[in-house]
């Protein structure tokens, strides 16, 4: 069983708050031998900080390094690029959520994959938390599902990350809060992230005759950087929806709703809504039955190992009772690169998060924004 040496690219806030911290802490199963970054000053005061003496501004150099065994990714925009390359290199790969910016470049992605012997995990981190396990298996127990709710309020992103300091460039420290921008200025800046420059033919190939719509493209962004997570854990939970029954967005685009349908009569409601300023991130999965409910409501993915509370009611006659679960305290980031060490040794593709369910979720993304009425 021996160390994996790792090259990472992308050392953004997740890479500095998840998983640089985590890959120099398992230090028995990891060797963080190489990073990436496009932005210069940033990949130099992170590779100062942890000691990494192979840096490239250009992650085609670091697929190259000699030596490396696996890469995790995790820049920003489509990494369809990069988990390309990573597999020519024959490197095993951990790529962070999106795999790439649509179907076509998921599912060609995917087949380039299946060509190949290489172990890639997507980083779906909430399949990863114990609340998770413990959750579904007492959904699957339910006796007479009828209808599940999906709630996520996001406060502006910077909000989450004002208890770590994020290292922007050599002697400049992002730390503490930061007054968002106001909405009327988030949207353009969200558009501008999520849907314009260099991805802006994908979001027009996969919106197609509805591409000019400004509030369509933003959707489409949030539905493929933020919604997949609650994309994959629906799917986690239940398995790939029978269809879109509606889909509607507003609010410019940072405000979504959907239902969607499975066998037995059962309908689940989607809300994914964008609240600037208060500092309070929610996010609940909530399934509902004549006998039992189960509920897990999840904290900010930024704070480490915070629990995600798990609600159990049920009934006795007239007697209604309910048991609120600790599961654990284990970080899901932590336990999903324990996972992708275990995975590479086995040789085996992850159970949790392989590219088949990548693109199935890339799939449900395409019926999502394809049902939005506008």
């Amino acid at each position: 069983m021996k160390r994996l040496r790792m090259g990472l690219i992308g050392c953004g806030a997740i890479a500095q708050i998840m998983h640089i911290p985590y890959l120099i802490d398992l230090d028995e199963k990891f060797e963080l031998v190489a990073l990436a970054d496009t932005h210069q000053p940033t990949l130099e005061s992170v590779a100062d900080h942890y000691g990494i003496a192979a840096r490239y501004t250009d992650w085609r150099d670091l697929v190259r390094h000699p030596g490396l065994d696996a890469v995790v990714i995790c820049h920003n925009g489509s990494h369809h690029e990069s988990v390309t390359a990573a597999l020519d290199a024959g490197l095993d790969i951990f790529c962070e959520k999106p795999l790439a910016w649509n179907l076509r470049l998921v599912e060609a992605v995917a087949a380039r994959a299946a060509q190949s012997d290489r172990i890639v995990q997507m980083g779906y981190h909430k399949l990863y938390d114990p609340a998770f396990a413990y959750a579904r298996q007492h959904v699957h127990q339910m006796r007479d599902l009828g209808f599940g709710r999906i709630t996520v309020l996001h406060p502006a992103n910077e909000l989450g990350l004002s208890p770590y300091r994020i290292r922007r460039g050599p002697g400049v420290i992002q730390e503490g809060h930061l007054d968002p921008a106001e909405f009327d200025e988030q949207v353009p800046m969200q558009r501008g992230g999520l849907a314009e420059g260099d991805l802006a033919p994908l979001v027009d190939e996969a919106l197609g005759s509805r591409k000019a719509d400004p509030a369509l493209r933003l959707a489409y962004g949030i539905l493929t950087i933020s919604l997949i997570h609650q994309v994959y854990t629906l799917h986690g939970f239940l398995g790939a929806p029978q269809r879109v029954v509606q889909a509607n967005v507003w609010r410019q685009g940072l405000s979504i709703h959907a239902l969607v349908e499975y066998p037995n009569d059962l309908r689940i409601s989607i809300d994914w809504h964008q609240l600037n300023n208060l500092k309070d991130y929610r996010e609940e999965y909530a399934f509902f039955g004549n006998h039992d409910r189960v509920i897990m409501q999840l904290p900010s993915p930024y704070f480490r190992n915070f629990p995600s509370p798990i609600i159990i009611q049920g009934y006795e006659g007239e007697l209604a009772w309910e048991k609120r679960v600790i599961v654990s305290y284990e970080e899901a980031f932590r336990s999903e690169l324990l996972a992708f060490y275990d995975n590479v040794q086995a040789r085996r593709q992850p159970a949790l998060s392989s590219l088949a369910d990548a693109v199935q979720h890339s799939r449900f993304i395409q019926q999502l924004i394809d049902a939005v009425a506008i």
